[in-house]
């Protein structure tokens, strides 16, 4: 699934970048179908809510509304542009990080549940929005993930109300008159070991045993939503998650705190990168080779400004010629135009020298590629572009002087 940018010959490639330029994000519809599939298989019993903080590409919300997911929104615009791609107020939940008033008031006016993990803000929210529904997000001290900045749980975490406060919490949402439909947790981004599914399921097993206690306390709840970040393989050697067993060992789990199905609240998913990552892609020409010392630095008209997971992570994105090559690999640092040491697309690489001018494909860029772009060195953000049914479309144009500058 993730190969299917290798299928796109070179002159199909070269004919979008004659169309708006490169460097372009390109996205396959049927590989975002294909996850979606996989997802409502693996977890047949629950609601999808696609984390849309992975990649907000119109083309890509209206593949997934179509799929009948809901959305996971984290800030007040992504809930009005989900609103405005056509998903209704109750496929959408807000999840607040540290909100201001002038949030929450947004929040409130588009009559979405606020998700929330701090007194203070299920205080002010509650001054804003009597009676309207809140979710309450925990923190179990259950986190995971492939890198430290993305584990959202535990000591070092500034996500979720940890469970000394949740009695508080309960007490602010009578006081104020909300109504508390679920409770959500999230332990962090790319869990893809067995390690990580144990950890995830550990976690699971706990909010479950919350929402269990919070029922007690304020009767039945909507819904209990265990979050996502489930991993996708980056490396060659590495394989997407099955993740067929984390729904049955997760399924048990529920049946086992709520024996009789008319009484469990529904279960809620959030998959992000899961979704797309996979059907994206990075094109981006060739502009400088430079050999120096034991190494090839091939530079690109794409940087750390178009995809930065590379800078802030360390990740590791496949990257392939389009054009084929017969020379010898050599070893290739694949870099960008951004005026930074770390502008390092890949590390080590052993490929055929690209000439300059000839195009690569970044693979696997599909999450937190577009959505994380950024104009720094005054550099637009690429274009877009969609391939369903076989056809391509220009979903976003690359951004002009004008628009950057003012």
């Amino acid at each position: 699934m993730r190969e299917w940018a290798r299928s796109v010959s070179v002159e199909e490639w070269e004919g979008l970048a004659r169309e708006h330029s490169t460097p372009f994000y390109a996205y396959d519809a049927d590989v975002l179908r294909a996850r979606c599939n996989d997802v409502r298989a693996a977890f047949s019993q629950a609601e999808v809510r696609y984390a849309m903080k992975a990649n907000a590409s119109p083309a890509l919300l209206d593949t997934i509304h179509a799929e009948r997911f809901g959305i996971d929104a984290v800030s007040p615009w992504e809930v009005r542009y989900a609103l405005e791609r056509g998903y209704a107020r109750e496929q959408v939940l807000y999840t607040g990080s540290f909100p201001s008033d002038s949030e929450l008031r947004a929040v409130a006016s588009m009559g979405v549940v606020a998700n929330l993990d701090a007194l203070s803000a299920i205080d002010r929210y509650g001054a804003l929005a009597q009676g309207g529904a809140v979710s309450i997000r925990v923190d179990l001290e259950e986190g995971a993930g492939h890198h430290p900045h993305v584990v959202t749980a535990g000591d070092e975490s500034k996500f979720g109300l940890t469970l000394d406060a949740l009695d508080e919490a309960l007490s602010i949402v009578r006081r104020r008159g909300l109504r508390l439909v679920g409770v959500h947790q999230h332990i962090g981004s790319g869990l893809l070991t067995d390690a990580h599914r144990d950890v995830w399921l550990r976690a699971a097993r706990g909010l479950f045993d919350v929402a269990a206690r919070v029922e007690r306390d304020v009767g039945p709840l909507a819904f209990v939503d265990v979050g996502g970040g489930f991993g996708v393989g980056y490396h060659e050697d590495e394989r997407t998650v099955d993740l067929r067993p984390w729904g049955l060992a997760l399924e048990r789990e529920r049946a086992r705190v709520w024996p009789d199905p008319a009484r469990r609240p529904a279960l809620w998913v959030e998959p992000g990168r899961y979704l797309v990552a996979e059907c994206g892609v990075l094109v981006a020409r060739v502009s400088t080779i430079k050999r120096a010392r034991d190494r090839v630095w091939v530079g690109t008209d794409a940087g750390m400004h178009a995809l930065i997971r590379p800078a802030m992570y360390g990740s590791y994105h496949p990257v392939w010629n389009t054009h084929a090559r017969t020379s010898p690999v050599e070893r290739c640092f694949v870099v960008g135009p951004i005026c930074e040491s770390g502008d390092v697309l890949a590390e080590e690489r052993m490929i055929p020298v690209p000439d300059e001018g000839e195009l690569l494909v970044i693979g696997v860029a599909g999450a937190y590629g577009y959505a994380m772009a950024s104009t720094y060195n005054l550099r637009p953000r690429p274009a877009e572009f969609f391939r369903d049914a076989g056809s391509w479309r220009l979903v976003r144009k690359s951004e002009h002087y004008e628009r950057v500058v003012r």
